[in-house]
């Protein structure tokens, strides 16, 4: 009989016996003890939690979430019991519940550190930035030394651009924790929102040495590398962490855009197909119909339903004819502001404004996002061979309208112009201008410059026709935010856009208005020295070197010498 046998029926020492035998990682043996201390005391709620934590640590997710539910619901005190199954909630995808269990918690407990921290991880993880980023705050207030904690509000701070803030939480934490590799890969994470990114990757290395097999530093680490231009070890990193976590999502969508970024197509849209579980391209819906893979259309009816912003959908758009083609009948579900003009522009489709719910569609058999009808539509460069010039056709009665409105501005090019996105954080601000930037081409003789800018962009406009002495023509009665079609009717009446990476230049070039698009690469040119969607658009991109300043004061010289 071995010492343990002796005390099978001592309820104290079972208790702490598999107390122990937990502790040391001895499993097997604290399931032994556990189910002996029940088996003399089965409403024991504290007994209930252990072992929960035990079948929980054995993968076991469903016994351990039986016993937390158990003990919370013997004994409303045992907080821990449901502060733990929130937290197996959560890593089930099960983000309500987790906040549903933590909140239970925190009704008894409104001063534990830590349920404020997951509670934060929860609400996060359902998109409620602002809310998670409280709770962090709350439980960093309540304990000042939870490194955890500290962590996780360096990456609320960080997503609610508060980049100095973020940094100071993440300096704190790696005092508290040096050594502990999520802490470092947070901060090498937070370091690459300020685009440091050689910075960043010696972070990411700190933590993969600590952690060899920390698959989400590798991919990160994949990231800094690429952005710093070596390609081939930001594909080997991706491959690593992917063969430590399979199906890690934003290490196969990092690596789709890289493989699109050098013309791979086939395989670079398999990746790009986890962009909504990667976090990267919002939220995903989800009809209740079977997903297009490639498949025959003929007799079908497909949803074509929009996605990302504005402008990605315009750029997909290109596709849509080829989908209609295809199809017994096609569906489009768009922004609402792209209705008028994609219904003229899709006779043989029904344009409707885009539903937020995940319901039913009974006039379609089958469904897909916009920007996965590139995955078989345009699996080799070629595919793009003899794209149209424009596929968005504006409303004529407006375009007349125009046509006399940009007429009575008098003689001269008539180019409209956007300088920026409408959403400015830290790491975007780099790709877009600053009017003040634009002096070269707004001392070039014979321009008539229109803004198509939309957003709070007023004072900037005023601000440079002071600065430049130019007029930077408007009308009061356009809106460049909501009114698309009213914009493409003005946009058809120009001779030339300038814009960097926006729905502006998009827009445009959908129409077959030529457009400057300053800015540097992206994967949209698919390896090639274009962007092979929009033949009337032309790039302008630094050389080596070249700030964005002297990118404009390039194009400023080349329009100065016409033609466009």
């Amino acid at each position: 009989m071995s010492p343990d046998d002796v005390f099978r029926d001592d309820l104290t020492t079972l208790v702490a016996l598999a107390a122990r035998r937990h502790a040391e990682g001895r499993l097997a043996e604290a399931v032994t003890a556990y189910t002996d201390a029940l088996r003399l005391d089965r409403r024991n709620p504290a007994l209930l939690c252990g072992f929960g934590l035990v079948l929980r640590d054995l993968g076991q997710v469903e016994g351990a979430a039986q016993c937390f539910e158990a003990a919370f619901a013997l004994d409303p005190d045992c907080v821990d019991a449901a502060d733990s199954l929130g937290s197996l909630r959560a890593g089930q995808g099960r983000f309500a519940e987790a906040e549903a269990c933590h909140r239970a918690a925190l009704v008894r407990s409104a001063n534990r550190a830590t349920f404020w921290n997951n509670l934060a991880n929860a609400l996060s993880r359902q998109g409620r930035a602002a809310a998670a980023l409280a709770a962090w705050q709350r439980a960093v207030l309540l304990d000042p030394a939870l490194p955890e904690g500290l962590s996780n509000l360096g990456g609320g701070l960080r997503d609610a651009e508060r980049l100095d803030e973020a940094e100071r939480a993440h300096r704190r934490a790696l005092r508290l924790m040096p050594d502990e590799p999520q802490a470092n890969n947070n901060f090498g994470h937070a370091l690459q929102g300020r685009l440091r990114h050689a910075e960043a990757a010696r972070w990411f290395r700190r933590a993969l040495a600590l952690d060899p097999s920390y698959a989400a530093a590798l991919c990160n680490l994949g990231l800094a590398v690429q952005r710093l231009g070596d390609g081939v070890l930001a594909e080997r990193l991706y491959g690593r962490a992917l063969r430590v976590a399979p199906d890690l999502p934003l290490a196969h969508f990092n690596r789709g855009l890289l493989r699109l970024e050098r013309g791979e197509l086939a395989e670079g849209w398999a990746g790009y197909g986890w962009r909504f579980a990667s976090g990267q391209a919002g939220g995903a819906r989800q009809p209740r119909l079977p997903a297009w893979r490639g498949e025959d259309l003929a007799g079908k009816r497909l949803l074509i339903w929009g996605e990302q912003g504005v402008g990605d959908t315009i750029l997909f758009s290109s596709l849509c004819a080829e989908a209609i083609a295809r199809a017994r009948s096609v569906v489009i579900e768009t922004d609402r502001r792209l209705v008028p003009l994609f219904a003229r522009s899709f006779p043989a489709a029904l344009v409707r404004a885009q539903r937020s719910d995940a319901g039913a569609v009974p006039d379609c058999d089958l469904h897909t996002p916009i920007g996965s009808l590139a995955r078989v539509l345009r699996r080799e460069l070629s595919a793009f061979s003899g794209a149209a010039d424009g596929w968005l056709v504006p409303d004529p009665v407006r375009v007349a309208l125009w046509r006399e409105r940009v007429a009575a501005l008098g003689p001269g090019l008539r180019v409209g112009i956007g300088w920026r996105s409408a959403l400015m954080t830290e790491s975007r601000r780099a790709a877009y201008s600053r009017l003040d930037q634009w002096e070269a081409l707004f001392a070039v003789p014979g321009v008539v410059f229109v803004t198509l800018q939309y957003g709070a962009c007023e004072a900037e406009r005023v601000a440079a026709e002071e600065r430049f002495g130019i007029a930077i023509h408007r009308w009061d009665d356009l809106d460049l935010t909501d009114d698309f079609d009213g914009t493409a009717a003005l946009m058809t009446n120009l001779d030339l856009v300038i814009s960097p990476a926006t729905a502006v230049g998009e827009l445009a070039a959908a129409l077959g208005v030529p457009v400057w698009r300053f800015g540097g690469r992206d994967w949209t040119q698919l390896g090639s020295a274009v962007r092979p969607w929009f033949p009337a658009q032309r790039l302008f991109q630094p050389r080596g070197g070249e700030d964005l300043h002297g990118v404009l004061n390039r194009m400023a010289a080349q329009l100065a010498r016409r033609p466009i």
